[in-house]
């Protein structure tokens, strides 16, 4: 239910009385013991670090302090950066994750990929058949 509110200027505007639905700390934990791999690192991290959802979908490599315990996170909410802590038991989950998306990064970085997708570049999209279509 929306409220409606007089500012001292006389500009109308409404509030709405509807209360964000927050999990006790046991709640969170049997969600947590639900999940695993990388859900369980995603949603820890939300859960222990007060990120908003798309705050931990953007988070980067270069703003992971492992040695501060420190998550910067850009252009949060209001456009605005902050800092917040890194939970102790996300350390080596974290740092597991990100040696795989190195070893990803680097295998697509192969010059074998990359003469593939020059190819592609050079003939258009549909100028290439592709194996599905086969």
């Amino acid at each position: 239910m929306k409220r409606p509110i007089r500012t001292r200027r006389g500009a109308l505007f409404f509030t709405s009385q509807h209360l964000p639905v927050v999990l006790t700390p046991s709640e969170a934990r049997a969600l947590l013991y639900e999940l695993s791999g990388t859900m369980w690192l995603i949603a820890g991290m939300l859960y222990g670090t007060g990120m908003r959802l798309l705050e931990g979908l953007r988070l980067r490599i270069k703003d992971v302090e492992f040695e501060r315990r420190e998550i910067i996170i850009r252009d949060g909410k209001g456009a605005k950066d902050r800092v917040t802590v890194l939970p102790e038991n996300i350390l080596l989950p974290l740092k597991k994750q990100m040696e795989k998306a190195k070893l990803l990064h680097d295998t697509d970085n192969d010059v074998n990929t990359t003469m593939i997708y020059t190819h592609v570049l050079n003939k258009g999209g549909r100028g290439i058949i592709s194996p599905l279509d086969m």
